[in-house]
């Protein structure tokens, strides 16, 4: 990416010559987890094209693998846009991880090295002096993505990493969060850690279980949105 004076969300606008689709999808992913497009906003391809100092194929191809990750929607002759948060997308993306995670927990737990266990503590530790909520929910999901590296189960893996990114999406955004939401958060990676390293396989899924669970019910409410049950 070369220097260039416009700046958004504090990134030069206009890209190499020889980027790629990738490139792209990497800036814009960037911007919708930041929260720099508005929801149900269009995204047009030519005004992103014309930023970045690119063609509309590769901006084409990055929006479609967004799509596939469902931080946008695609409506034909109209253009992309951010769809709005949804208390019953969060009860379905937590669902899925509280059924994959524990898979991949019990695939990976006694192959996990103690130079990762050590990676994974201080991923908590950064965790734990981080201000800004989106600086923390990026070390959220690097922790969970750096739990089940020994697992060795690609398809699951590549799986969660969809379901992380979306929730992601929530976490950056949950202006609401409080100090004590971020450190219950913190202390409950730190004791599935403790049990991990004691190498207590069931208590450990059980604490990844619960703490998953309890990610689920405090996401809604941090984020101001209303449960199926119409609870605030």
């Amino acid at each position: 990416m070369k220097s260039e004076a416009k700046t958004v969300a504090g990134e030069s606008t206009l890209l190499l010559r020889s980027t790629t689709a990738k490139d792209v999808a990497d800036v814009l992913r960037r911007r919708i987890l930041s929260g720099h497009y508005r929801e149900d906003r269009f995204i047009r391809q030519e005004l992103i094209a014309g930023e970045l100092g690119v063609s509309r194929i590769p901006v084409r191809e990055a929006l479609a693998q967004l799509e596939s990750e469902g931080l946008i929607v695609r409506e034909k002759y109209r253009g992309a846009m951010v769809p709005k948060l949804t208390s019953e997308e969060i009860e379905e993306i937590f669902e899925l991880r509280a059924m994959l995670e524990p898979y991949l927990l019990r695939h990976a737990i006694h192959k996990i090295s103690r130079p990762a266990l050590a990676e994974l503590r201080d991923i908590v530790k950064r965790a734990r002096g981080m201000k800004d909520i989106g600086d923390w929910a990026g070390l959220n999901v690097e922790f969970h993505r750096t739990l089940y590296r020994a697992a060795d189960k690609p398809v699951a893996a590549q799986i969660l990493e969809n379901l992380l990114i979306r929730a992601d999406r929530y976490l950056k955004l949950q202006t609401f969060s409080t100090a004590s939401t971020i450190t219950e958060s913190d202390r409950q990676h730190e004791a599935l850690l403790d049990l991990i390293e004691q190498g207590d396989e069931d208590a450990a899924v059980a604490a990844l279980r619960q703490h998953i669970g309890w990610t689920a019910d405090d996401a809604p409410k941090t984020l101001g949105l209303k449960s199926r049950g119409g609870d605030e």
